[in-house]
């Protein structure tokens, strides 16, 4: 019921042209049937014309008595019609600079050059850092500029300002098709950088993280364990508190833009279908009985955008450090005299660490004995 809702409110007919044109077409204003059942949700349900005349009987929703046609209740005149906004956060776009920036000046006073563009845009960019690629001003008065990666690229160049010609320019970051379109224009040299650069950086990315005391092998696993804690709860199930997927989601949600106010006074997360559609989503319960949808993907492009690594290399060193001790505590019951040499071999240290410990052991073999005297010459005439 609230789909078919939907698809005749004004959010959705405000933006759908092809719905809007066919009740437009009729002078009664009525849907047919048909059309509603081939939506692909519609499908995705399996949902038959007694189905949809079931669920509508109380809805507010006219419908003809043998079920062929629904329309606006007293066939409320439609919504404008307006352009769907674009967002910029679409699929994979949250990666669509990392093998450098790509960003746009317009409105550009005629007289001005792209040399102009280069040289101001220089000033406002870190030390050692200057624009790979700088376009010549088109017609339209559009001038297109590739920067290397850098840290803190996006939030400084997002709506940077230059004055040129006695104009103020703002920078814009491209997106979809004019990133596309942008990039087809781009030198081989610059998109082969670009590409370098973009897969140094995937390399970097695919590491594990820590969210909420869990760890993953990387912002995938993440995606897939939030999916799953999604698909395996029923409609209206509430997560248990002392569960590890309330604790993960729980934890996710701080990432969320508004994560703070949006969790105050929250006591418990659920599951359910979205207010709009059949899509299922999490919601916040808060003390006042109070619901809130939230965003997972939201959280987890914030993740992705800053992902808490596990610093695995630190581990690694501590865990090679005690590794040692042993080894160390060997060579020094064996005296001062067998001390000095280790510490002073220390630079050779693929040598001077296997070498001073057959020393320790008190290997009688004439080679190993005669080595750590001939090593530790060495180092002591270097160390000066």
């Amino acid at each position: 019921r609230k789909q078919v809702e939907y698809y005749l409110s004004d959010d959705n007919l405000k933006h759908d042209k092809f719905f809007s044109e066919k009740i437009s077409s009729n002078a009664d204003g009525w849907l047919e049937m048909s059309l509603v059942l081939s939506c692909n949700k519609m499908k995705a349900m399996r949902a038959t014309k007694e189905d949809v005349m079931a669920a509508l009987k109380a809805s507010k929703l006219e419908m003809k008595e043998d079920g062929s046609a629904i329309r606006r209740p007293g066939n409320a005149p439609l919504p404008k019609l307006e352009a769907k906004p674009q967002h910029h956060q679409k699929k994979n776009s949250v990666h669509a600079h990392e093998g450098g920036a790509i960003l746009a000046f317009k409105s550009i006073p005629a007289e001005q050059s792209w040399m102009q563009i280069k040289e101001k845009l220089a000033e406002k960019l870190p030390d050692k850092v200057a624009p790979w690629h700088v376009s010549e001003v088109n017609d339209k008065g559009q001038c297109f500029v590739v920067c290397p990666p850098f840290e803190g690229d996006l939030k400084l160049l997002e709506g940077v300002e230059i004055e040129i010609g006695g104009a103020k320019l703002k920078g814009e970051l491209c997106f979809g098709d004019t990133l596309q379109q942008t990039l087809k224009t781009l030198p081989k040299h610059i998109r082969d950088k670009r590409e370098k650069e973009a897969r140094k950086k995937q390399k970097e990315r695919n590491r594990p993280i820590v969210v909420g005391n869990q760890r993953f092998v990387n912002v995938g696993a993440l995606r897939g364990k939030v999916k799953e804690i999604l698909n395996s709860r029923s409609d209206g199930e509430s997560l248990k508190p002392d569960g590890t997927d309330f604790k993960l989601i729980k934890a996710l949600l701080e990432y969320h833009p508004k994560g703070a106010a949006k969790s105050q006074g929250m006591v418990g997360i659920k599951v359910a279908k979205h207010s709009q559609g059949e899509s299922r989503c999490f919601y916040m319960v808060r003390e006042d009985k109070s619901e809130e949808d939230v965003s997972m993907k939201k959280c987890i492009d914030a993740v992705e955008l800053n992902p808490p690594y596990i610093t695995i290399e630190k581990k690694s060193k501590e865990e090679g450090d005690k590794a040692k001790a042993p080894a160390s505590g060997a060579s020094a019951s064996s005296g001062a005299t067998a001390a000095k040499p280790e510490k002073k071999a220390e630079p050779l240290k693929p040598e001077g660490d296997a070498k001073p410990e057959a020393a320790a052991a008190g290997s009688t073999a004439p080679a190993a004995a005669a080595e750590p005297a001939e090593a530790a010459k060495p180092a002591a005439q270097e160390e000066p």
